[in-house]
């Protein structure tokens, strides 16, 4: 049976997908080089798997009435960090902001493995590139334009994407947003006593 590979991310806007792709392509010409990442389309990983088409039919079934009763809101990035060991350059969110998707990451992981075993990122980060050398890494780090940011982003839902062999890339294809709903029973109301 044939499977594919699906990541689920939050995406920013339009307008802070072209922000995040203008920082990459100033790190492009800083280095002078191509590195890993540096056109793909800005995200906040969640997790990956691979499915068959009937996995993820259930999965999307799952995630759309889970994410009924979740809550959008603006998420702000301020710092830039790195993981030295897989030579990532990022934008790590504020606390508060890190708080509110991982809270989000949890709820759509809990959903997803219901289904199937999947790759959970552990702390939602927007990377900036991926496989660079400590010296690359070293290079953009001491850049005064790398040392602090404000980024922010009206956080709406999550998107699916799957990986196109061809691009090397992973494709938008579903985006499932957040419903704003109360869970039934949670209404409030007024409290009856039976006395």
């Amino acid at each position: 049976m044939a499977t594919e590979y699906i990541s689920i991310v939050f995406q920013p806007c339009e307008k802070g997908i072209r922000f995040i792709a203008a920082v990459k392509e100033r790190v492009k010409r800083l280095l002078n080089k191509w590195y890993p990442s540096c056109h793909s389309t800005a995200h906040v990983t969640i997790c990956r798997m691979e499915v068959t088409e009937e996995q993820l039919q259930r999965v999307i079934a799952l995630l759309a009435e889970r994410m009924r009763y979740e809550h959008a809101q603006h998420i702000y990035f301020d710092s830039f960090s790195t993981y030295p060991n897989s030579g990532t350059f990022f934008i790590d969110p504020t606390v508060q902001s890190k708080a509110f998707l991982l809270q989000k990451m949890r709820n759509v992981i809990a959903e997803a493995e219901k289904v199937t075993r999947v790759d959970k990122s552990k702390s939602p980060h927007l990377t900036i590139s991926r496989g660079l050398d400590m010296d690359n890494l070293r290079e953009v780090k001491n850049q005064d334009e790398f040392k602090t940011l404000d980024f922010d982003f009206f956080c709406k839902g999550i998107v699916l994407r799957h990986f196109d062999g061809e691009k090397k890339q992973y494709v938008p294809f579903l985006e499932i947003p957040f419903g704003n709903e109360s869970k039934p029973g949670l209404e409030g109301g007024q409290l009856s006593f039976g006395f």
